[in-house]
């Protein structure tokens, strides 16, 4: 694989996310303790279960969830109020639930960064490969990966809210290769989701590499890797590790 100029990155579950795979939950289960109600992590794993069927199905209706600011806060406070309602929290759910959205996705920059991200973008960039972002995100990204210390090691970036598009839209892939300024063959996106990312980069002719750190996708029909230690930048020559899954 490679010689690559330049790599796009998602962000939600590839830069930034949780080591435990239960660390949403408990995140969420902590954060009603703060609210004064308690609840287990068994418990939010139970609604956010259901939460998870019913953003499919937004999904498989083709509804826009991250297209502009408004419309990504409303989507996630939606999914948090549907939360806090099946746990019982009592009070002014909407209004708990826009304070969740301040405090998660503002105040601590959405997620906790992944412990293997620093090393490897400071490698690829050392051997001279652009890094670009492409992410489904509030407005804020930038101050996010401020937050988080990544910042510095990208050179462009395409965010939905900002361009009123979201992945998988070939369109928001087009801009992004437009922003890179190489040629598609030049250019490999690294993401965590098949349908938004992998399905949608290669729709518009980019070889794409899943990140699966949880083994979400043992099926998928793509290079799969497990964590971003396993592209290793080897004189600009981008190359696979000999534990990455080769699946085409």
């Amino acid at each position: 694989m490679g010689p690559y100029r330049v790599i796009i990155f998602d962000v939600n579950g590839t830069l930034l996310g949780y080591d435990d795979p239960l660390g949403f939950e408990k995140r969420f289960a902590q954060a009603c303790r703060d609210l004064g109600h308690p609840v287990t992590t068994d418990q939010v794993c139970l609604v956010f279960q259901r939460l998870v069927q019913e953003w499919a199905g937004i999904k498989t209706r083709g509804f826009r969830r991250a297209s502009s600011g408004e419309q990504y806060r409303q989507t996630m406070t939606w999914g948090y109020q549907l939360m806090l309602e099946a746990l019982e929290v009592p009070g002014d759910l909407w209004q708990r639930a826009d304070a969740l959205y301040e405090r998660f996705i503002v105040q601590e920059g959405f997620m906790p960064l992944f412990g293997d991200v620093k090393d490897t973008l400071s490698r690829l960039q050392s051997h001279g490969i652009r890094l670009g972002i492409l992410s489904n995100f509030p407005p804020h990204l930038e101050e996010t990966l401020k937050l988080h210390g990544i910042h510095v090691y990208f050179d462009f970036f395409v965010v939905s809210s900002l361009v009123g598009l979201e992945k998988p839209d070939q369109a928001i892939f087009e801009l992004a290769i437009e922003r890179a300024g190489a040629p598609k063959e030049d250019i490999l996106y690294v993401g965590d989701n098949m349908d938004d990312d992998i399905r949608g980069a290669r729709a518009v002719g980019l070889l794409a590499i899943l990140i699966d750190r949880h083994d979400r996708w043992p099926e998928a029909d793509c290079v799969r890797i497990r964590n971003l230690s396993e592209l290793a930048g080897v004189a600009g020559v981008l190359e696979l590790s000999p534990s990455a899954s080769r699946s085409f």
